[in-house]
């Protein structure tokens, strides 16, 4: 029985050190926000091409990219920490894949909150921009024009929550 404890913790030790190896390469702090964004393509294993756009949410800054797998296609977002002159690539919100030719996984709208490091609330809506007919509906019933990716036809857009 003591065996099987000590194995037991000894591989929940490992797992929780294998755990924080990883956080610690995701955030790993570097000396421009270029560098930053150079290590989330790394990490995220994209491409440059991938990166859609930089958008200065009240002057925190977040990068738009698409991403894909076998299963399908997506767009998310990450974030660009500035703290003691470092920078940090940081995505907080899961991959959802959006658009597939898979047989088995389905083309799906996505709307993920987020709330950036000074507080501020607001939804990633993307989507396969195929499905839509010129607007999309936010969560709220807003009807908003979306920004199209025209590479991959998905959609995305940030709206920020009401205080």
């Amino acid at each position: 029985m003591k065996k099987r404890t000590v194995l037991l913790f000894l591989a929940i030790l490992l797992a929780g050190c294998a755990s924080a190896q990883e956080n610690d390469e995701q955030t790993k702090w570097v000396n421009s926000e270029q560098e930053a964004i150079e290590d989330g393509i790394r990490y995220e294993n994209i491409t440059k091409d991938d990166i859609i756009d930089k958008i200065d949410l009240n002057g925190e800054q977040v990068v738009v990219f698409r991403f894909g797998d076998s299963e399908g296609e997506g767009i998310c977002l990450a974030h660009i920490k500035r703290e003691n002159g470092k920078y940090q690539w940081y995505r907080d919100l899961n991959y959802a894949i959006v658009k597939s030719d898979h047989p088995k996984t389905e083309s799906v709208e996505v709307s993920s909150p987020f709330t950036t490091r000074k507080g501020k609330k607001y939804t990633l809506y993307t989507g396969a921009a195929d499905r839509l007919n010129g607007t999309f509906e936010t969560d709220d019933g807003l009807h908003l024009e979306q920004v199209v990716d025209q590479k991959t036809g998905m959609y995305y857009q940030i709206v920020q929550e009401a205080d």
